[in-house]
């Protein structure tokens, strides 16, 4: 599987339970669900081989850990901005990470990107943007959700950052997907006590339709899984701004299934400059 295959593929699974999340009622905590049952049905099988990788490489335990963390203090930056404006504004800021990851690569990497790359990453950040500020009411309530936003941004540089560390390490897809198990296990602790402290109940009230809990927990932790395995030939920067084809998906079916209309032009103008971007990493990787 190339690269480019392993992104497309995640961007499909990224994008299904995304919508998921937006269309499952929040008393079901649907990450909670979802999160959990990927590491109880995915580490028989894959976590023996994370293990064996990690006794030849240590360092593995460590950026799982730290990558766990930062994913867990992202779940509950996105789930707190979520609640004070909608996703359509908010996750679109969210994905604007790939600058920060490109200046962190350069900076304390040793990592290098042509001027073109540059050009494509600030596209999409501008794209994304777009997006994000094309709700009137969207706006408003960001004002609200920024710095939660912005923090779940961070998050992302960091463990983006540590997964791109890791996935030199990694030699399959399987190991891939035990190293996202004990990352997602460490997640899993967050979302269990923000779910406690919010609700003051361990489980969540509801429990979300089967249908949806089968495509969730098998998307969730493959298609990071995935990103981390293209990560193994692809700069963390390049494999980030790859994955933003998932906003374009979800602006379309937004558009389209879930009736977001409001906004929807601009929206559209902001989602070619993504798709404009991504072509161009693409042919940058190929």
């Amino acid at each position: 599987m190339t690269p480019l295959m392993a992104v497309g593929a995640s961007v499909l699974l990224h994008v299904s339970w995304n919508l998921l999340t937006r269309r499952t009622p929040s008393e079901a905590n649907f990450l909670w669900w979802i999160v959990g049952l990927y590491v109880l049905i995915f580490a028989p099988f894959s976590l023996p081989d994370y293990l064996r990788a990690a006794a030849q490489v240590p360092e593995l335990y460590l950026c799982a850990a730290i990558s766990g963390t930062s994913n867990g203090l992202y779940f509950l930056a996105l789930r707190r901005a979520y609640t004070l404006a909608p996703a359509s504004a908010v996750y679109p800021m969210v994905r604007s990470s790939p600058l920060l990851i490109a200046i962190v690569e350069v900076l304390f990497f040793g990592h290098s990107f042509p001027l073109l790359s540059w050009f494509a990453i600030l596209l999409a950040l501008s794209g994304l943007w777009m997006i994000a500020s094309s709700a009137q009411e969207g706006v408003v309530r960001l004002s609200r959700a920024w710095p939660y936003a912005l923090f779940a941004a961070l998050m992302t540089v960091i463990y983006s950052l540590s997964d791109k560390l890791a996935a030199v390490n990694i030699p399959n897809l399987r190991t891939a997907l035990g190293y996202v198990c004990v990352n997602f296990a460490i997640s899993w602790i967050f979302l269990l006590l923000e779910q406690r402290w919010r609700t003051d109940r361990w489980i969540p009230a509801a429990i979300p339709p089967v249908y949806a809990l089968i495509i969730g927990t098998s998307g969730v932790g493959t298609a990071y899984a995935l990103v981390i395995y293209a990560m193994r030939a692809l700069p963390a920067a390049y494999a980030v701004t790859l994955t933003n084809a998932g906003i374009v998906l979800t602006v379309l079916l937004g558009i389209v299934w879930l009736k977001e209309h409001e906004g929807w032009r601009q929206r559209l103008i902001g989602s070619s400059m993504v798709v404009i971007s991504v072509i161009v990493v693409s042919l940058m990787t190929g």
